[in-house]
C-alpha cells in the first residue's frame, strides 16, 4: 500500500548524471572466474505464502529470522504493518502473524511500520531496522497518501516473537518532516542492516528521498558493535570521502541510476564471492512515457568493502517496471536473497509483484552463483 510515489510528474524534475547501467544477464552465461561470477536464476518462480491471501506483501525487503533445515521465520512489511512468516521452507510458508502496527499519533511510525532486515546480538537479542512513515496530508496520483519517512529500532528478546519499537529515529535525517522537497515522499527509509565481513561494525543501506541536489538514489551509515552487541545510541553517516561521521549532514550516495532512481536496497556479504551483494530496483522513470524497459528492474552490484560499489559491473536480474505507474504494466520491486547452503553458492531471490490498481504479492526464484 505504501510507496507509490516517484510518479513522473514528480520524478521528472530530477535529473543527473551518471555511470551507465550495464547489459542483462543471459542464459546464466558468465567467466568460470571468481571475479566474473554472478547471480543465474533457475527454474520458474513462484508465489510465497499463496494461502494465507497477504495484501500489499511483501511491501519491503525480506529479513531471516530463523533458519533451520525443517523451519524458516521471515519479516517484512504488509499492508503498513510488520509480519513474520513462518513455514517449513519457502514452499511451504503456512502462517504470518503481525507483530508491530502503526501507533498514530505524533509517533514517527504513525501511519507506516515496516522491518526489513534484523542482526542478532551476542545476548541473542534480535535487533531490526524500520521504516516508518507519517503522512502530512499529501496525496500522490491514484489517492496514495503522501509521506515522510523515518529510519527506527525495533528489538525482540524473546526470539521474535514481539518486538519493542524505538520513538525517535536511529538513522537522523539533514531534512525534517515540515522540509518541502516538491515531492509528496520525503526523508530516509527502507532500510538494511548487516554486520560487517569481521563483525566490527553494523552496515546500514536506506534510500534517500529528500531529492533536494542529489534526486532518490541509496545512501549509507554505520553503527560500532561493542563486545558483541550493536550501539544504535550513536550513528554515523558516510561523506563524500568515504569517513563515517558522528554529525547530522547528508550523507552520500553510494548506489545510483542513471537519470532514475535507485530504491529498495537488500545487502548481504556472499561467501562465495567474498564480497558485499547488493540487490535493488531502478525506477528509470521515463520508461512509463515510452513504454520501453531498457533499464528498469532488480539489479545486483557487488563490493570488496561494502562501500565503494562496482557500478561499471553491476547487472540486470528482472527486466520490469520498478513501481506501480500506468494501467497495465507490471512491477517488480522489493528484492532480497537468502542463501540455503553454506557456501552462499545457491539460495532464493525474493520479491513482490504486481500490476498497476493490483494488489502484489510475495514470489520467489531459486538462484545459484556460477
Amino acid at each position: 500500500m505504501r510507496y507509490f510515489f516517484l510518479f513522473a510528474s514528480f520524478i521528472a524534475l530530477f535529473t543527473f548524471s551518471c555511470k551507465k547501467q550495464s547489459n542483462d544477464v543471459t542464459n546464466g552465461n558468465t567467466s568460470p572466474s571468481t571475479k566474473d561470477k554472478k547471480i543465474a536464476l533457475k527454474d520458474q518462480e513462484f508465489k510465497v505464502a499463496e494461502s494465507l491471501n497477504l495484501m500489499y506483501f511483501n511491501d519491503l525487503a525480506v529479513g531471516v529470522i530463523e533458519q533451520t533445515n525443517t523451519s524458516l521465520k521471515l519479516i517484512t512489511a504488509a499492508g503498513v504493518s510488520t509480519i513474520i512468516l513462518e513455514g517449513t521452507d519457502i514452499k511451504n510458508m503456512t502462517r504470518a502473524r503481525t507483530v508491530l502496527n502503526p501507533r498514530g499519533g505524533n509517533f514517527i511510525d504513525a501511519n507506516y511500520i515496516g522491518v526489513s532486515s534484523t542482526i542478532r546480538g551476542r545476548s541473542g537479542t534480535i535487533y531490526g531496522l524500520y521504516h516508518a512513515e507519517w503522512h502530512d496530508g499529501s496525496v500522490l496520483a491514484g489517492g496514495i497518501p503522501g509521506f515522510y519517512a523515518s529510519i527506527g529500532l525495533a528489538k525482540s528478546t524473546d526470539n521474535g516473537n514481539t518486538f519493542i519499537p524505538s520513538n525517535a529515529a536511529v538513522i537522523p535525517s539533514y531534512y525534517d518532516k515540515n522540509y518541502n522537497n516538491g515531492a509528496a515522499d520525503g526523508g530516509l527509509g527502507e532500510p538494511t542492516m548487516l554486520y560487517n565481513k569481521d563483525s566490527t561494525k553494523v552496515y546500514a543501506y536506506f534510500v534517500d528521498h529528500n531529492r533536494t541536489g542529489l534526486g532518490v538514489n541509496i545512501s549509507m551509515a554505520s553503527f560500532d558493535v561493542i563486545n558483541g552487541e550493536p550501539d544504535f545510541t550513536k550513528c554515523y553517516l558516510i561523506n563524500y570521502n568515504n569517513e563515517f561521521v558522528n554529525q547530522l549532514i547528508r550523507s552520500k550516495h553510494i548506489v545510483y541510476g542513471n537519470g532514475a532512481d535507485a530504491i529498495f536496497p537488500q545487502v548481504t556479504f556472499n561467501k562465495a564471492l567474498n564480497k558485499y551483494l547488493m540487490v535493488y530496483t531502478l525506477n528509470a522513470y521515463q520508461e512509463f512515457s515510452t513504454g520501453n524497459l531498457k533499464d528498469s528492474g532488480t539489479y545486483v552490484v557487488t563490493s570488496s568493502d561494502g562501500i565503494n560499489w562496482d557500478m561499471e559491473n553491476q547487472y540486470r536480474i528482472i527486466t520490469d517496471f520498478a513501481i506501480p505507474i500506468g494501467t497495465g504494466n507490471s512491477y517488480t520491486w522489493h528484492p532480497s536473497i537468502f542463501y540455503t547452503n553454506a557456501s552462499h553458492t545457491e539460495g532464493y531471490l525474493l520479491y513482490s509483484k504486481g500490476q498497476f490498481g493490483i494488489n502484489h504479492v510475495m514470489y520467489a526464484r531459486r538462484f545459484v552463483i556460477e
